[in-house]
């Protein structure tokens, strides 16, 4: 199968302000800005970004376009040295949402309701812890009052402890009634099976280069696609909903 196409960054504008993995602002071909994360980040990030975007999109999910990207050697040689961490291999790029700042406490009950429960549905299934009270990784376009998925390089975590996630995931008090209740229980089962193979998909068009670790590509890289898949399986069993 084609890999995913690669969108050619333009303008590097530098490391946003916030973020653990430190993703750069920059202006693509297209002419969107993206931030975007590279070999500032490791592989195993990469690959969670990318596959958990593909099935975030396939959820219907307020994810921002994402896109492969890359800067060019040339373009790297004119950046502050400090800047060069970005590096020139294809990097995971989420497309900026003009209007959006980060969401607030005092807005997350202006969050519908059933977002509110497919945000935190998506988490659990794709063991994403770090989507919490005091870090949400989500944006507000108060324009359009609406929320803005994002952040997922956390995601598919094989230290993932159910307790921890229950108390402190930003929408948990949705937890209790979601799962109490059969028939959406069985819905979500539904819509998750169904964007399963947005897993695969992503795998199949990542670039090869993320299969290595450094960019001598004689280190295999610290993700398991199978442990991965493994946990998302879960979605077609009473596993899912197991909380011990």
């Amino acid at each position: 199968m084609p890999k995913a196409p690669v969108l050619q960054i333009v303008e590097v504008f530098g490391p946003s302000e916030q973020g653990q993995a430190r993703p750069y602002l920059c202006r693509a071909e297209d002419g969107h800005l993206y931030y975007v994360k590279g070999q500032q980040t490791n592989r195993a990030s990469l690959w969670r970004e990318w596959i958990c975007a593909h099935l975030a999109r396939a959820l219907n999910l307020p994810l921002p376009p994402f896109s492969l990207v890359q800067v060019d050697e040339a373009l790297i040689e004119e950046l502050p040295r400090d800047w060069r961490d970005i590096g020139s291999l294809p990097a995971f790029g989420s497309r900026k949402h003009a209007n959006a700042g980060w969401l607030e406490l005092g807005v997350v009950g202006q969050v519908p309701a059933a977002t509110q429960r497919d945000i935190l549905v998506f988490d659990w299934w794709v063991h994403n812890s770090d989507r919490i009270k005091g870090n949400p990784n989500l944006l507000w376009d108060a324009e359009q009052e609406a929320v803005v998925v994002i952040d997922h390089n956390n995601a598919l975590d094989p230290t993932f402890q159910t307790a921890g996630f229950l108390e402190n995931h930003l929408f948990s008090e949705r937890w209790q009634a979601l799962t109490a209740d059969l028939v959406t229980r069985a819905q979500y089962e539904q819509r998750l099976s169904d964007a399963l193979p947005a897993a695969d998909l992503a795998f199949d068009l990542a670039p090869e280069e993320w299969l290595w670790e450094n960019p001598e590509f004689d280190i295999p890289a610290k993700f398991d696609r199978a442990a991965a898949l493994a946990v998302l399986s879960r979605c077609a069993t009473p596993e899912l909903w197991r909380t011990v």
